[in-house]
């Protein structure tokens, strides 16, 4: 499997560490879904997180997230394709 990297739009607030931040997603069913992530996956100017983007079909992508989601779900998630940026 070739996995590609994207960016996942979130809203992004202070983590607990200073190097490191909250964020807060929506997956492609409406449900949110929030972990932890270091600085340098996060690009504030479009608030974004970094993902791995496992597949794509039509309006839907699998992407695999940095952390364990803090509501105990799989890091693996799906998303709507609206949501990913520049996916490499």
């Amino acid at each position: 499997m070739n996995i590609r990297k994207g960016w996942l739009k979130c809203k992004i607030s202070d983590g607990i560490f200073p190097q490191e931040h909250a964020i807060q997603c929506s997956s492609s069913d409406g449900n949110i879904f929030s972990f932890f992530a270091p600085q340098e996956l996060i690009n504030e100017e479009k608030n974004s997180v970094q993902v791995g983007v496992l597949e794509c079909k039509q309006d839907q992508c699998l992407v695999y997230v940095p952390s364990e989601p803090l509501e105990g779900s799989s890091r693996t998630v799906k998303v709507s394709t609206d949501d990913l940026i520049d996916i490499k």
